[in-house]
């Protein structure tokens, strides 16, 4: 088992399929261990969780999640109150996804698949690489309602001025926050689009 604080809000326990007598409640997340990324030990998906409960939306609030793997910050979501949609390339990924929201007692509130939704959301999070990032641009900003809240993590230093460079004009308000954990960076864009 494994078990990661994040404070301000959450603790997320890992475990081998089947192993956990742990019960879900409004702060703990339950995952079972997979090749899907995101179990809340990697810098990157801490800062994520850490935004989300930092700048929480009024509940409820609807989340996009792009490149969800794990569903770990689709299922933060709705245990902050919101509803969330996660988008996932990886097939295998959609299904532990769903089997953690079910674990969660989430599901109702949370999807997968791998089809962009025509929809906008107050909250869209991508916690995936620079090039991704940069190639996405346009869509991720697309889907954001505003006054909203984009985060995009899974970045380093040297990231920074490129991919601030491409979502700055087509957010077209403040220039983001920087999150910092080790080496690695996430950017908080808040209030236009």
């Amino acid at each position: 088992m494994k078990v990661v604080e994040v404070p301000p809000r959450f603790r997320v326990v890992t475990t081998d399929e089947g192993t956990s007598t742990e019960e879900p409640d409004a702060r703990t997340i339950l995952l079972t261990r997979s090749s899907a990324f995101g179990d809340g030990g990697h810098e990157s998906t801490r800062m994520c969780l850490q935004a989300l409960a930092a700048f929480q939306p009024r509940a409820p609030f609807r989340l996009l999640d792009v490149g969800s793997g794990s569903g770990i910050l689709s299922i933060a979501a709705a245990k902050l109150g919101g509803e969330a949609v996660g988008i996932e390339i990886d097939r295998e990924a959609n299904v532990v996804a769903r089997e953690n929201a079910r674990r969660n007692g989430v599901l109702a509130r949370v999807t997968f698949g791998e089809a962009w939704p025509d929809d906008r959301y107050e909250v869209v999070l991508a916690n995936i690489l620079r090039d991704v990032l940069l190639e996405l641009a346009p869509k991720i900003v697309a889907r954001v309602r505003a006054p909203g809240l984009l985060v995009l993590s899974g970045l380093v230093s040297t990231d920074l001025p490129e991919v601030i460079g491409r979502y700055a004009p087509l957010w077209g308000g403040p220039r983001p926050e920087v999150f910092e954990r080790g080496p690695w960076r996430a950017l908080v864009f808040r209030g236009s689009v």
